[in-house]
């Protein structure tokens, strides 16, 4: 629920202000709530991470459902500096675990 209800939409609409037609919106406030809202769902994830290796400790649906989020974030939207993803180490340190599982790997070649 965490990501259907916040880290999808959140993330989604600040890639959109960040990488499409919202930089023609002169009023920046909905950009602005977009990437305070991402940073703290961001700040969630961290403290989660903090104390375990996955979202819920062993790899899991969570970790599938999140992680895809992050790296378009970071990758296809380009917001890892706007969001100051080097400010959380336990996410940056989880999604390079997931990119490095071989299915994930696998899957992402499918794409390429």
């Amino acid at each position: 629920m965490f990501q259907m209800g916040g880290i999808g939409p959140m993330f989604g609409q600040l890639g959109f202000f960040v990488k499409f037609a919202g930089k023609d919106y002169e009023d920046k406030r909905p950009r602005e709530r977009y990437l305070a809202e991402s940073v703290r769902l961001l700040t969630v994830l961290e403290t989660q991470l903090a104390t375990r290796e996955w979202l819920t400790g062993a790899y899991s649906i969570a970790d599938m459902a999140v992680f895809p989020w992050v790296r378009g974030l970071v990758g296809f939207y380009g917001a890892g500096d706007l969001v100051g993803i080097q400010s959380f180490p336990h996410v940056t340190r989880a999604l390079e675990a997931f990119l490095a599982r071989p299915s994930v790997a696998r899957g992402l070649a499918v794409l390429a």
